[in-house]
């Protein structure tokens, strides 16, 4: 079953991680190539048009992964195709033509079948044929502007590409008699080519002809680029995917410590025999992705890598390189994990964060001083009385950590409450919520016991507070202490049918 809420869940993992992101400009400065890539890389949502000589050219992107592309010459490139191969009447195509006039990149399709000009199916083949063909004739554009709006959902598209990104990214640099010119700089046969520092680019999932295969196999930051390909134009594109970055003569390299080299990468061989038990690895994966997207709220950077707060900065780089290459947003385009794309995005932009966060010994004790204060219960302020403004902010967190907590987002909910009970312990609903939300996770059941036992001793004589701290230890399994939480509801509230029933349930089984 697919877990709720993770849209909540993908902004709020993402929203610290984005740098500022291509608006516009004009492609003698900046390639198509790398327009794409750095749409891909900031995972955008947003529409890019690219405008040359009178024609305008719209790619969709949806996180990043290339949709659709048309443009406002579309019917006369169809037709141009459907007249080819004598698929289609003459008036039939200039009516369709007509009606798609209002629509670019929408009406066609559906104009070309309603019109009777062709059948459904070769309509939707033939605009899809031409999305894929713009895309690819895109790259040969060395001038031009381009201008990227910014959405807030993905667009609605008549036929979607197929293929990651990277992927259509290098079918079109093949294409290409100099794909180098989709490069930052000149291409430099003295550089050495490494594989891409930033984890989404570099294991992308991408498939690669044998001799793109030769050439990465050849990667290891000390051959350079005539030396490791007689043919440098697919050292060259692979650059311009991003699968590897080109570091020049001179400059230092720094190693990541991760396993390196072909077996360690997303890429697959066209034409290349699948590995062994590819069916038990594929499920394997998405039991990993499913449950750890399931325990994404509670879970520690170490949970998420599967690695202990005490084990050696190798093995974190390590578990981080391999986390990163099985939880890649790309593998949603595999039959396996095509129901997985939001779990694919939130767990890799939680690795990304953790990358942040063991970058040096410095940021990672930083880190691990972090859960030495969430681990801690909330420590009870001192009873002078409170600001009327952190009241109000309390108030303002507890209104919104209930919605979160029914959305099933817990760790906002959990962090937004902690705040609320720090700033104003008098007010039992904070106290009941963050005990809640505490026993949501396996881990912290001893922890919304205690949050119940520090309500109980600030607030002595609330019911509520003491049949939530029976509940509480309910969850723990703590029956001495459950009774006498349920006494002290009966003391103070002697009808109590609840406590009544509870201790009555007790009884029965401890005398059978």
């Amino acid at each position: 079953m697919t877990p709720t809420n993770s849209d909540s869940r993908f902004r709020s993992l993402t929203g610290d991680s984005r740098t500022r992101m291509l608006t516009g400009g004009s492609l003698e400065r900046i390639p198509f190539a790398e327009v794409v890539r750095s749409l891909y890389r900031e995972r955008t949502t947003a529409k890019l048009l690219v405008s040359r000589g009178g024609e305008e050219r719209t790619f969709s992107f949806d996180r990043g992964q290339i949709l659709f592309a048309s443009s406002n010459r579309e019917a006369q490139l169809v037709g141009e195709l459907l007249r080819t191969f004598g698929l289609a009447d003459e008036n039939l195509l200039m009516s369709a033509f007509e009606k798609a006039l209002n629509e670019p990149g929408q009406g066609l399709a559906r104009a070309l079948t309603e019109s009777g000009a062709v059948p459904g199916y070769v309509a939707e083949a033939a605009v899809r044929a031409l999305s894929e063909r713009l895309f690819f004739d895109t790259l040969k554009w060395t001038s031009g502007v381009f201008t990227v709006t910014p959405l807030d959902a993905a667009p609605d598209v008549p036929a979607k590409m197929d293929r990651p990104t990277g992927g259509m990214l290098l079918e079109a640099l093949r294409r290409l008699p100099s794909p180098a010119s989709q490069l930052n700089s000149p291409l430099d046969p003295g550089s050495r080519p490494v594989f891409a520092p930033d984890l989404l680019l570099r294991y992308q999932a991408i498939l690669v002809s044998a001799e793109e295969a030769e050439v990465l196999g050849k990667v290891d930051g000390t051959t350079t680029v005539e030396q490791i390909h007689r043919d440098q134009r697919i050292v060259a594109r692979l650059a311009a995917t991003g699968l590897v970055q080109l570091v020049a003569q001179g400059r230092p390299i720094e190693k990541s410590g991760a396993a390196e080299g072909l077996l360690f990468l997303n890429v697959e061989i066209a034409g290349a025999q699948p590995p062994a038990r590819v069916a038990e690895q594929h499920e394997l994966q998405r039991e990993l992705v499913w449950n750890a997207y399931r325990r994404l709220d509670w879970a520690t950077h170490y949970d998420l890598l599967g690695v202990e707060p005490g084990d050696p900065g190798e093995a974190i780089v390590k578990a981080l390189h391999e986390r990163a290459r099985l939880f890649h947003p790309d593998h949603h385009l595999k039959s396996h994990l095509g129901d997985a794309r939001d779990a694919l995005e939130a767990l890799f932009a939680r690795v990304r964060i953790a990358e942040r966060a063991f970058r040096s010994p410095e940021t990672r004790t930083a880190y691990d001083r972090t859960l030495e204060v969430s681990a801690d219960t909330i420590a009870l302020p001192d009873t002078a009385p409170t600001m009327e403004v952190q009241k109000e902010i309390a108030r303002k967190n507890y209104t919104r950590a209930k919605v979160l907590y029914e959305e099933e987002d817990f760790y906002p909910a959990y962090e937004m409450t902690r705040q609320a009970v720090e700033f104003d312990p008098s007010q039992k609903e904070y106290w009941v919520l963050l005990s809640r939300i505490q026993r949501k996770n396996p881990k912290w059941v001893r922890h919304a016991t205690e949050t119940m036992r520090r309500a109980v001793k600030f607030i002595p004589e609330n019911v509520e507070l003491w049949w939530e701290l029976a509940e509480a230890c309910l969850h723990e399994r703590n029956e001495p202490e459950r009774m006498k939480a349920l006494k002290e509801v009966m003391r103070l509230d002697p009808g109590n049918r609840r406590a009544q029933a509870a201790l009555a349930n007790i009884t029965a089984k401890a005398s059978r």
